[in-house]
């Protein structure tokens, strides 16, 4: 499988994952305001609930189709703008006021210099927010088909913050559920892509996975975490 392919299975498996994409933007819903740049916006899941939350949305795609499923997603939608483009190679004169990334960074090589780029968008005090994989030792061939560069620890991630200029915030590890099935698929029985089956059981079983996290959340599949322009 191409990564072409491996993306193109997991924008159409998780889009129709309702409840999981609901409790990861519940996740990081507090720390979005204003003007929002979502970087990475496939076939628009998030952008549409950003949307639906009442924020004006800017949102870009490397991928001409899936902007154009997003468009047509987002059609009656008249406060969000979709462009296709490279966003490591744009620039915005609008200074946002936060900027989404959402399993995004970690398909950029260079993340730090992607973020000093980024961290120019925003207004001073505006705020990045991203979910990237979690847990270094999980890296598999699930993440180098879909074209990770990397995983992160919070550590790196804090650290690359710092590197490109930001104030780094809050984080918190998400998804705790997640890690054994991805170690399970990828480190031991070399898979690319997981079972349907598998998510479809996930998918149904998030409400309680959401209650667990929500007392304690020592580990996870992901990091939800912000970081600020300085003002």
């Amino acid at each position: 499988m191409t990564t072409s392919a491996a993306q193109d299975f997991w924008l159409a498996t998780l889009g129709d994952a309702g409840r999981f994409n609901r409790w990861v933007f519940d996740s990081i819903a507090p720390w979005l305001a204003g003007d929002i740049l979502e970087v990475g916006c496939g076939t628009g899941t998030f952008t549409a609930l950003m949307a639906l939350a009442g924020h004006r949305v800017t949102a870009v795609d490397i991928n001409p189709g899936y902007v154009e499923q997003a468009k047509a997603r987002l059609a009656s939608q008249n406060r969000v703008s979709i462009v296709a483009g490279d966003a490591t190679k744009m620039s915005w004169p609008t200074d946002f006021n936060t900027v989404v990334l959402l399993d995004v960074l970690e398909h950029i090589a260079d993340d730090v210099e992607f973020l000093r780029r980024l961290a120019a968008c925003l207004a001073p005090g505006g705020r990045l927010v991203v979910k990237v994989p979690a847990g270094e030792w999980l890296y598999s061939p699930l993440d180098t088909t879909i074209g990770h560069h990397r995983r992160y620890s919070k550590k790196t991630l804090r650290l690359a913050f710092a590197e490109a200029g930001l104030v780094p915030g809050d984080e918190r590890y998400f998804n705790a559920a997640g890690v054994p099935g991805w170690w399970l698929n990828g480190r031991v029985l070399k898979r690319i892509t997981p079972p349907q089956e598998q998510i479809r059981i996930f998918e149904a079983i998030v409400p309680l996975l959401r209650a667990v996290e929500a007392v304690a959340r020592p580990f996870g599949l992901s990091i939800v975490a912000h970081a600020a322009r300085p003002t």
